[in-house]
């Protein structure tokens, strides 16, 4: 495994990005991210070392170009939502003081469970939620006190699952505080937008499948912002890894669909809504569904997100990590393995360029190494993970698919060049002053090792499942 000599920062990826919410709707603030773009004139197949021409913009320029244009998405649902008036839900409940801390030990098991005390904790926080004055004071960054208010009803709705561990949480407290949030979390969902992110940063954390219908239901409503949908893709992901091998076919195969629609209906998202709905498909690991089993629909749609140039980078990474989770059933038709790992070997090439660019020797007064550490770990994350697989998910990764057949060798070559690059990469982003050259000439020679054997390697057939859509062949140059 690459996680050996992988930092904590790649192992992590796809984790903790910031969002912020403005009134014109949401920004999602991509500050390492970058399209991977390459110049025309290194069809040769070869790293093109030569200083830009007189003119021509340089690639720390394009990178800061492109990352401005991917800073800022507004998304005219959550605009809309903003400026509507909301009646306030609950607004007589009451609680007394420190009721956060009775829940916190009730949680625990370490005092009686009071099923009305959580029904009205519960409905305190979409009292404070839903309150005008605290929603004013948010908006137009009024009293502090009443901007706490809506920070604490929040954390009050995630408190059993944010600050209480897993293997400490009482079950039948559990149940009961689930079905309460479950019972209440519809209201809140036709509020105003604080009060739906809020209820859905809870649910998103729940991992019960007694909440999955509500969350596919916010999926495919056309009146929830892409907040409230990213937040209902992390909520599958997290049902799907908690509940393992429970979760039913039926379940996976409808979460499957709708995060499968959500992507086909908003092809302009913000990158990390993608991202997040591709982390889940990966996560359910469905091939297909049952009706259409022999047809390798939801796999097809990852080769179609990994595969398009019009994507970003982190979408298409995470395509190819989602790919590489799938399972496939026994006695399932022939695959083409050297297509998916074709085009992944296309990505890493694509990104290890734009490492190589922003690492130029004769450019270091604009060296940017977080930027270059941030391209690595989608090489070194999901990018390498889709071929190598994820030690949580048994059997993943296209080198360990069974039913690779002739593509074997193909998908093993793939792996071994990837994995070469990403250590490449990794030193060099510790290589440090007169260091970083010689790093990134090994850089560039892993690069160039990984191009031309996919370039003279060049999948016949452009179809994953004999019959089905067929995929463009990018250049790895």
């Amino acid at each position: 495994m690459i996680d050996a000599i992988a930092p904590a920062w790649a192992r992590n990826l796809g984790r903790g990005l910031a969002l912020l919410l403005i009134v014109g709707g949401l920004v999602s603030l991509p500050t390492t991210s970058a399209r991977g773009q390459q110049p025309d004139d290194q069809a040769n197949g070869e790293v093109d070392q030569d200083a830009p021409i007189d003119g021509e913009m340089t690639p720390e320029k394009q990178d800061q170009q492109d990352v401005l244009a991917d800073s800022i998405y507004v998304d005219p649902v959550a605009a809309s939502i903003m400026r509507g008036r909301y009646d306030q839900l609950h607004s007589t409940v009451l609680v007394p003081p420190n009721t956060d801390r009775t829940i916190a030990q009730m949680a625990r098991g370490g005092t009686r469970l009071d099923a009305g005390l959580i029904d009205r904790f519960i409905k305190y926080a979409a009292r404070q939620l839903t309150d005008h004055d605290n929603i004013n004071a948010v908006m137009s960054g009024g009293q502090q006190s009443r901007i706490q208010s809506i920070e604490d009803a929040g954390k009050y709705l995630a408190l059993p699952y944010a600050e209480v561990p897993a293997n400490q949480r009482d079950r039948r407290f559990l149940q009961e505080f689930n079905s309460r949030l479950l019972a209440l979390a519809p209201e809140l969902l036709k509020n105003h937008l604080y009060a739906r992110v809020q209820v859905m940063q809870a649910l998103s954390r729940i991992g019960d499948p007694v909440a999955l219908s509500l969350l596919i239901e916010q999926l495919r409503n056309p009146e929830q912002p892409l907040i409230v949908k990213q937040l209902a893709a992390e909520g599958v992901r997290r049902i799907a890894v908690e509940a393992g091998d429970s979760l039913s076919t039926a379940d996976r195969e409808n979460a499957a669909n709708a995060l499968v629609e959500f992507l086909r209906d908003n092809p302009e998202a913000y990158w990390l809504s993608h991202t997040r709905a591709l982390q889940a498909l990966g996560t359910l690991r469905r091939i297909s569904g049952v009706e259409n089993r022999d047809q390798a629909v939801f796999a097809n749609e990852l080769l179609a997100v990994l595969s398009s140039a019009d994507q970003r980078p982190e979408s298409r990474a995470w395509a190819a990590w989602a790919l590489g989770m799938l399972e496939v059933p026994p006695n399932y038709p022939q695959l083409n393995f050297s297509l998916a790992a074709y085009q992944v070997g296309t990505l890493a090439v694509e990104i290890g360029q734009r490492i190589v660019d922003l690492s130029d020797p004769r450019e270091l007064e604009a060296y940017n190494p977080e930027r270059v550490k941030y391209l690595t770990a989608l090489i070194v994350a999901p990018v390498f993970s889709s071929l190598d697989g994820a030690p949580e998910l048994r059997g993943s990764g296209l080198r360990n698919t069974r039913g690779l057949g002739p593509h074997q060798q193909y998908v093993v070559r793939v792996h071994q060049l990837i994995r070469q690059l990403a250590v490449a990469s990794v030193e060099l982003t510790n290589a440090r002053g007169a260091q970083i050259t010689g790093a990134r000439d090994r850089v560039i020679g892993r690069l160039n090792e990984l191009r031309t054997f996919l370039n003279e390697n060049r999948p016949e057939d452009g179809t994953f499942i004999s019959g089905g859509r067929e995929f463009a062949l990018q250049d790895a140059s």
